[in-house]
């Protein structure tokens, strides 16, 4: 099992939704106890979804000009060749939808979760179930501008559930081991916000407003709260309760720049994997570059 976290938070006037998650894939011993097969799994993903009209290249068969297009976060919780497999079925479905009247529907959020709920339906439904799979998807997203967060969920006893909601101040949706993460990172959220809405309420009553300097501590404040989060979830991956949670904090946030649906990826300490030190293009330099940002507010135990 794994940790996953999707918040909506806001801070210096930018308004995006944050995915967390572990990086730990590990496997039930017959006792009961959890192997750590990889520390480095990808579990968050930013999924393209382009719409196009009935327009074929010739001899390739490939879509081409896309009239719509916007991006989804998906992060996972549960057996990860199974959550890896539906994922890559998803993403190659959704980079293909095709509209066939002649018009240019766009997709909602809800038939968004509907196909990816479809999706996580029929390959179980041909899977042997070996190992008893278990399958929890977080979805995220905007839906003109409004954020949503979903929820996908399958095993063997119930099959397909899966909800949705639209995401507001103070959202937080987690997938997972994730029991004594939400109750502490409550707590956090609680003094936190409680300090912003005195900063907040200073306001000078002739103008109405926050000043430049109540805004810059309002914002402080946000990115504390999102400091503490992220801190949160590295005690519960370094906790030697924890044993399957653990490995690199991974982080993805989705925000909306000029109408357009944009992502980041921030990840910690794993620089062997983003092949930074590498080009593409003989002469010159062309290669990955990470977004680096360090995780939580305190040195990990690994940097030390």
């Amino acid at each position: 099992m794994t940790l996953v976290c999707v918040r909506l938070e806001e801070s210096f006037g930018v308004v995006r939704i944050t995915a967390l998650a572990d990086a730990r894939a590990s496997i039930r011993r017959e006792d009961g106890t959890f192997k750590t097969v990889s520390d480095t799994t990808a579990k968050l993903f930013a999924v393209p979804v382009r719409c196009y009209p009935l327009n074929l290249t010739p001899v390739i068969g490939a879509w081409t000009d896309p009239y719509f297009e916007t991006m989804i976060g998906l992060g996972f919780s549960g057996s990860c060749f199974e959550a890896l497999t539906v994922i890559a079925h998803i993403s190659q479905s959704l980079s293909a939808l095709v509209a066939p009247n002649g018009d240019s529907p766009v997709p909602t959020r809800d038939g968004l979760v509907n196909l990816i709920s479809r999706l996580c339906e029929t390959y179980f439904a041909h899977h042997s179930g070996d190992g008893k799979p278990l399958l929890l998807l977080i979805i995220f997203g905007f839906e003109d501008g409004k954020p949503w967060i979903a929820k996908v969920f399958w095993d063997q006893p119930t099959g397909v559930k899966s909800c949705v909601e639209w995401a507001t101040d103070g959202t937080l949706v987690t997938v997972g081991q994730d029991q004594l993460f939400r109750q502490y990172t409550e707590q956090w959220r609680t003094r936190i916000q409680k300090h912003r809405e005195g900063v907040a309420k200073k306001a000078p009553p002739a103008l109405g407003d926050t000043t430049f300097e109540q805004q810059l501590e309002i914002s402080r404040h946000d990115v504390a709260e999102r400091k503490s989060v992220e801190e949160e979830m590295l005690r519960q991956i370094e906790s030697e309760f924890a044993t399957s949670i653990g490995g690199v904090l991974q982080r993805l946030e989705l925000g909306v720049e000029d109408g357009r649906v944009v992502a980041g990826f921030t990840h910690d300490d794993r620089p062997y994997l983003d092949g930074a030190s590498y080009t593409v293009t003989p002469g010159t330099l062309l290669g990955p570059i990470a977004i680096v940002e360090k995780m939580g507010r305190q040195v990990r135990k690994s940097d030390v």
